[in-house]
């Protein structure tokens, strides 16, 4: 649908992403899609039974399918929250700045660290690290010219609905 406007939150692992989406989703309503449990539902498994079966670089390729699935096959304004490394796969971050905007949520490595340790959330790339602090700040800088390309930069300590106003009002086609 050419008047579909899509919005994709990109970021690290427990930055946030599924939790304002699915928050900002319904308070506009939009329609709200988690790009891993899309993926798990599609596939009858698990992101981590995924991760064991095909490896990082055979999920990301399954990933970018569903992503442009979505994309193609969505009929409504919309909300994604994306995998922490959907947008360093192939051209996936040119994809989705193609079909929509890209808001990067930006965290110090402690507010990552304190989400992780409050959520029971299985995450395959964090499994069996060592120093999660070394780990995170590493991944962080690896990724970090990547999520900087996205169309607006929000930092967690700053968030709220209200943050998100003017970006949704800009985005989403009301009719």
């Amino acid at each position: 649908m050419a008047d579909t406007r899509i919005i994709f939150l990109i970021g690290m692992p427990a930055v946030g992403k599924s939790f304002w989406g699915d928050k900002i989703a319904r308070a506009y309503p939009l329609t709200f899609i988690d790009l891993d449990v899309y993926i798990a539902d599609q596939e009858n498994a698990s992101v981590s039974a995924l991760f064991a079966k095909y490896g990082e670089n055979g999920f990301r390729e399954r990933e970018q399918k569903y992503l442009n699935k979505i994309i193609a096959t969505t009929a409504s304004d919309l909300i994604v929250a994306c995998g922490g490394g959907t947008p360093c796969f192939a051209d996936n971050l040119q994809i989705m700045k193609k079909a929509g905007k890209v808001i990067y949520l930006q965290a110090e490595t402690a507010y990552l660290l304190e989400n992780l340790k409050s959520s029971d959330e299985l995450r395959p790339l964090l499994n069996g690290r060592g120093d999660m602090t070394i780990y995170l700040d590493t991944l962080l800088q690896k990724r970090k010219n990547i999520y900087e390309q996205a169309h607006y930069i929000l930092h967690t300590k700053d968030i709220s609905l209200i943050t998100f106003d003017e970006i949704i009002s800009s985005c989403i086609n009301r009719h």
